[in-house]
């Protein structure tokens, strides 16, 4: 017996893994694994800040490419006057007014005096002449009303033949998008008179989403759609052709510089927040980002230069 086992000694696989080596191999592997977790969870958080950062950004680039679209348009056909813009800014909410194409330029219509010697059929009606189609105005529609230099907004309620002409009935408002409506107190020359269609894009903030309206409902109250949603203040500034800028225009003070036919720029500052908070991102609060966008309306400097 004892000859057999000096022959054949003991090997290290008949008599398996000491418990030294256990242990350093339980330690090491529990080393490897918390190292994998700790870097699996480090991924796993920073994907989700990159996706709540990502969504702020897609929802500003949104908002930016809105709101340059319809700045640029703004004053389109339309020369803004000192109490009558063609962007105005009124407790943030941004109203931005033009002549549409459709596909050609929306016509000005000359006041008809075939049924009254000054074209108005009342306290909100006035007669137009078209030359024989139908005007481009339905019920719903917004409208100038230009006298010499005068101008007022007009909301359509109606469009009806008469002789000479259309008979054009408007809401009795005295404003409509911070703007002067009506005939109110105008003493109207129906030969220097023209009445014409107008397109407006209008942004205000509500609650936490970003409207932007197109029309206006009978009440002139205007009819949004959400363009974006997360937004925690929406500031706009009116900025004017001498640097200054404020929130709105002044008409009341000396200064003649601070006027709507003085508007040179817009800028529009805005705090976006994420969809919703994570644990693992911000330390669990809400992640926000400031936002501005600089905006000079090409068509307000056209209309004011030209001659």
């Amino acid at each position: 017996m004892s000859r057999r086992r000096a022959l054949h000694p003991p090997t290290r696989a008949m008599n398996g893994f000491t418990l030294i080596e256990v242990l350093i191999a339980t330690v090491i592997g529990l080393i490897v694994l918390s190292a994998a977790t700790s870097l699996a969870v480090a991924s796993w958080r920073g994907l989700t800040g990159v996706e709540l950062r990502d969504g702020i950004d897609r929802n500003a680039r949104f908002m930016g490419i809105g709101l340059h679209r319809d700045l640029q348009e703004a004053g389109v056909d339309l020369e803004s006057l000192p109490a009558f813009g063609a962007l105005m800014v009124s407790n943030d909410t941004l109203s931005i007014l033009r002549v549409p194409y459709d596909p050609a330029q929306a016509p000005p219509y000359s006041l008809s005096t075939a049924n009254f010697g000054t074209g108005v059929c009342g306290a909100t009606c006035v007669e137009i002449q078209t030359g024989g189609p139908a005007p481009m105005l339905a019920v719903g529609d917004l409208a100038r009303l230009q006298t010499n230099n005068q101008r007022r907004l007009l909301l359509v309620s109606g469009v009806n033949a008469v002789a000479g002409g259309y008979r054009v009935q408007f809401t009795a408002a005295d404003t409509l998008l911070g703007r002067p409506a009506g005939i109110a107190g105008l003493v109207i020359n129906p030969a220097a008179t023209f009445v014409q269609k107008l397109a407006t894009a209008t942004y205000w903030l509500e609650g936490t989403s970003l409207m932007r309206a197109d029309r206006v409902a009978s009440n002139g109250s205007p009819i949004g759609e959400i363009v974006a949603t997360a937004v925690q203040t929406f500031h706009v500034t009116l900025v004017f052709t001498d640097g200054d800028e404020a929130a709105t225009a002044n008409l009341a003070d000396a200064d003649g510089t601070n006027d709507y036919d003085d508007v040179a720029a817009v800028r529009v500052q805005t705090v976006l927040q994420a969809e919703r908070t994570d644990p693992r991102v911000n330390r669990g609060s809400l992640l926000t980002r400031v936002k501005e966008w600089y905006v000079v309306p090409r068509n307000l400097i056209y209309e004011r230069n030209r001659l």
